[in-house]
């Protein structure tokens, strides 16, 4: 039986998805399954995967599009494996990434879910701590701690090719939510962390691929993603207890509402006034429009590394630490 899933959605992967599987199938362990789903691809990609006859792949062929959160979900359903390691069809994997992933989630029993680096991540973040502060979040993050985590960095396991799971915890918990089509991952995330924290693999595994077709680049050109953001943000308010909360609208006001100011005017140029008004309706935490409008600016010119914009942050890495600690005595 392997010992991981390498869950792999696909929609329209060429050319990219031959490099995914053969990064697969160079990994220095030969104790996994790889599961492919086609998500009714157009461009080859199915003349594809009839060429693949190794014993340790299998793949589906969808008759209509699940989305890529209902094709996930139907991946997590097909997974043998106790944990999972998902890999977009566009992205690779490192040589020791799945012997990596399977040993940490071994050493952490309790790990529902888990971020690794991708390419470039151990410069940018630091040896041991997120966003380049060492020592300030533990490895694995319980779930009081990982709820605040969550609120104060926004989808902390990042892009889904650095995500690793148990997909027995993650569809208990109800899987990936597909009413949250451009948030669906961060949504289901918090979902999990607050049943059973989360965790992060400070190791770079998965080459994470950049280009003009996939979904970060053409999603939300519109403001399609404000909305789910928003009862994301108002889930996670309403789970991150009262003595965090005048600290979290301010954080919130800064550092997620103020950088929908750029949108919102660019849509106004284009004459999208329904979909530049998005970014201002029902805001969570009662934060006011008007003063996010006007800190803007302020987080434009100083940077969100300045000592203004990182108060907020730090003070929440702070309280993180803390509720962590509350939980473990």
């Amino acid at each position: 039986m392997a010992s991981i899933s390498v869950l792999m959605p696909v929609y329209n992967g060429m050319p990219y998805i031959r490099e995914a599987v053969d990064s697969v199938l160079a990994q220095d362990s030969s104790e996994w399954e790889l599961i492919i789903s086609d998500n009714g691809s157009t461009d080859g990609t199915r003349d594809y995967l009839d060429t693949l006859h190794d014993s340790r792949i299998r793949t589906y062929k969808q008759d209509s599009n699940l989305g890529i959160f209902g094709n996930l979900n139907f991946l997590l359903e097909q997974a043998k494996a106790p944990i999972a390691k998902i890999l977009c069809a566009d992205d690779k994997l490192l040589p020791r990434a799945l012997s990596d992933s399977y040993n940490f989630m071994v050493a952490h029993p309790d790990c529902a879910i888990c971020g690794c680096w991708e390419v470039g991540e151990a410069t940018t973040n630091g040896s041991n701590g997120y966003g380049g502060n060492p020592g300030d979040i533990p490895v694995f993050l319980k779930p009081s701690a990982a709820i605040l985590m969550f609120a104060t960095f926004g989808n902390v396991v990042g892009n889904l090719s650095k995500a690793i799971c148990r997909p027995r915890l993650v569809l208990q918990a109800g899987g990936f939510d597909q009413r949250y089509p451009y948030a669906g991952d961060y949504e289901g995330w918090v979902r999990v962390a607050r049943l059973h924290g989360v965790a992060f693999l400070r190791k770079e595994l998965v080459y994470v691929r950049r280009h003009s077709a996939q979904n970060s680049h053409l999603l939300n050109k519109n403001n399609e993603l404000i909305a789910q953001q928003n009862r994301i943000l108002a889930y996670l308010w309403s789970q991150a207890g009262e003595s965090n909360k005048d600290l979290l609208r301010k954080h919130w006001t800064l550092h997620f509402i103020a950088p929908r100011t750029s949108l919102f005017f660019k849509l106004l140029i284009k004459g999208k006034l329904q979909s530049a008004l998005e970014s201002w309706k029902s805001l969570p935490a009662n934060i006011s429009a008007l003063h996010a409008i006007i800190q803007y600016p302020i987080w434009k010119i100083t940077g969100r590394t300045s000592s203004y914009c990182r108060w907020s942050t730090d003070r929440l890495r702070a309280r993180i630490n803390e509720l962590q600690h509350e939980s473990s005595t």
